[in-house]
């Protein structure tokens, strides 16, 4: 395997793993969103570096349901078919907000761990 792909690999294994966190945390703050809008929301808040495919996005909005913290329910916007929206469930909020503390927590050792040790 040449370098350029063990890189990808790599870093698309890091991405898996904190969609669950980044999804939680941007329907935490900004309330329901759909599939589309989500991708889009995490382009921009990522300044274009973190890129998710649409597939990615369902996938991990299915586990975060699978798993009882979203719940998904169907609306109609003015002019738009009907979509599907994901938000946080009421019951599970405080667990979520707990997840998304401990991951910041775990985000500024990770990074002080990689600054200091390059």
């Amino acid at each position: 395997m040449d370098e350029e792909k063990i890189k990808q690999r790599i870093l698309r294994e890091l991405r898996l793993g904190l969609y669950k966190v980044i999804v939680l945390s941007i329907i935490n703050k900004y309330g329901p969103i759909h599939g589309y809008n989500l991708r889009k929301k995490i382009e921009e808040l990522s300044n274009g570096l973190l890129t998710p495919s649409e597939s990615t996005i369902y996938d991990t909005l299915k586990k975060l349901e699978k798993l009882g913290l979203i719940e998904s329910y169907w609306a109609a916007t003015s002019g738009y078919p009907m979509k599907k929206y994901y938000r946080i469930k009421e019951e599970s909020r405080s667990l979520v907000e707990e997840i998304i503390r401990e991951a910041l927590r775990e985000g500024e050792v990770i990074s002080r761990i990689l600054r200091e040790s390059r």
